[in-house]
């Protein structure tokens, strides 16, 4: 994400916030009148400013601080109307569980959802246009002529919000580059054009013309997520993955025992149910066990509760679908809720498995797609994990071409993984709890 992009979505924030203390401070004049300024001190101010730090976690899951999702279309209103819904349920948890803060929320709370519901839906649908209609596009200029420069110009010709504008699409360096550049205010180039000296000195002229350039794979990285393989050379791995993170890799581990010790006694009583259940409903054992590639490329067992039918691989390994056969009614819930991967805490006890990192594979299907893939040895460097960020950001892989997508959105990680890049993908897993991507 660049610069100008944070800063549009710090605005954005801070309007959310202004307008949480706003509705606030109007919800107390309309209740208490002339003592709406002790109230507010003495009762409200603390609970429910600890309440805004959930709601503000709950607009980053629900993807309401990513440029991609500020449109106004039926997509943002039904997410902003569930979002609320979540935000109001767990208000009324929140003070009649916590009675300590002496907060009647019946009508307080209620008039506070309906002043700043209202008011933060006309603040974001006004952004929302403002950002299409009012701030100055970014006039861009790209060259090149592969896959990755097509999907570039589509997205950005379809998602005006994120400020950019397409002013020319190039495909190859000409005598008359210089004139198609007067209203270019960033040129993106394909890495390759480095090795060419002509079309190398063309672009080094556009220097003194107060042109800005990028290379297409940064470009690609900061409107994507993701990393273009197309673009990648071995030179790009050495420099960009070969650097250790010592302090990162470090801390990570001993708080993912602690963690991972803490879910597995709070999720003991959603544990049994789940055993019970599939021994009700199903024949076989309950736990699942299946070889898979961890880092480094050495082989461990991976446990999950089984939610496919016995004997359901006898002719061989197979992609798993989305609407598999071979899954039973409770695997079909298991998988849709994404409890099947319980048992996997004890992968990561053992030290196979992190929260965070590329989704193991198999050793079948590993062989194969090394041999179909360009580079995706690389996600084997880190340890795996039970979710990443090709989990939130993609769908469930039931193919090669699902295998490649997925692949360039690992390769982000593996770039810029850290904590607070952890952190993030671990909130944004929590959205698919209630909504399966």
């Amino acid at each position: 994400m660049n610069g100008i992009s944070k800063i549009k979505l710090m605005i954005l924030a801070a309007g959310d916030i202004l307008l949480m203390y706003f509705s606030l401070v109007v919800m107390l004049i309309l209740r208490y009148e002339g003592r709406f300024y002790g109230e507010l001190i003495r009762y409200h101010l603390l609970p429910f400013s600890i309440l805004f730090g959930i709601w503000l976690i709950l607009f980053y899951i629900g993807g309401f601080y990513d440029l991609r999702n500020l449109k106004n279309r039926l997509g943002f209103k039904i997410n902003f109307s569930f979002i609320m819904l979540i935000n109001f349920l767990i208000a009324i948890l929140f003070f009649y569980l916590i009675p300590v803060f002496g907060v009647s929320p019946k009508t307080n709370l209620l008039l506070f959802f309906i002043l700043f519901g209202t008011s933060d839906y006309a603040w974001r649908h006004i952004y929302n246009i403002i950002l299409i209609t009012t701030l100055r596009p970014l006039n861009i200029t790209i060259i090149g002529s592969n896959a990755d420069e097509e999907l570039l110009v589509k997205y950005i010709q379809s998602n005006p919000q994120l400020g950019y504008r397409i002013r020319h699409k190039i495909e190859t360096i000409d005598n008359t580059f210089a004139e198609k550049l007067t209203d270019t205010d960033m040129l993106v180039i394909p890495d390759y054009i480095k090795k060419d000296k002509v079309m190398i000195r063309h672009i080094y002229n556009t220097i003194f013309k107060g042109i800005a350039i990028k290379e297409i794979s940064t470009f690609y990285e900061e409107i994507f997520g993701k990393i273009p393989l197309r673009e990648l050379e071995e030179a790009w791995v050495i420099e960009n993955l070969a650097t250790q993170h010592t302090l990162f890799d470090s801390a990570k581990r001993p708080t993912e025992l602690v963690l991972a010790g803490l879910f597995i006694l709070l999720s003991l009583p959603v544990t049994l149910a789940i055993i019970i259940i599939i021994k009700l409903t199903s024949h076989g054992s309950v736990i699942y066990k299946q070889q898979r590639i961890g880092k480094y490329e050495k082989r461990f067992v991976l446990y999950k509760f089984r939610t496919m039918i016995p004997d359901a691989e006898l002719d061989g390994p197979q992609w798993a679908e989305e609407d598999d056969e071979r899954v039973t009614t409770a695997g079909k819930f298991l998988r849709r809720t994404h409890l099947d991967e319980l048992p996997q805490l004890i992968n990561i006890i053992k030290g196979d498995l992190s929260f965070v990192g590329p989704r193991p594979e198999r050793p079948e299907f590993v062989e194969s797609l090394k041999k179909k893939i360009p580079y995706y040895e690389i996600r084997h460097i880190v340890k795996p994990g039970i979710t990443g960020w090709a989990q939130i950001n993609y769908k469930y892989a039931s193919s090669i071409d699902d295998t490649y997508e997925k692949l360039q959105f690992d390769i982000y990680y593996l770039k810029k993984r850290s904590l607070v890049l952890d952190t993030l993908i671990l909130l944004k897993t929590m959205k698919t709890l209630f909504i399966n991507p």
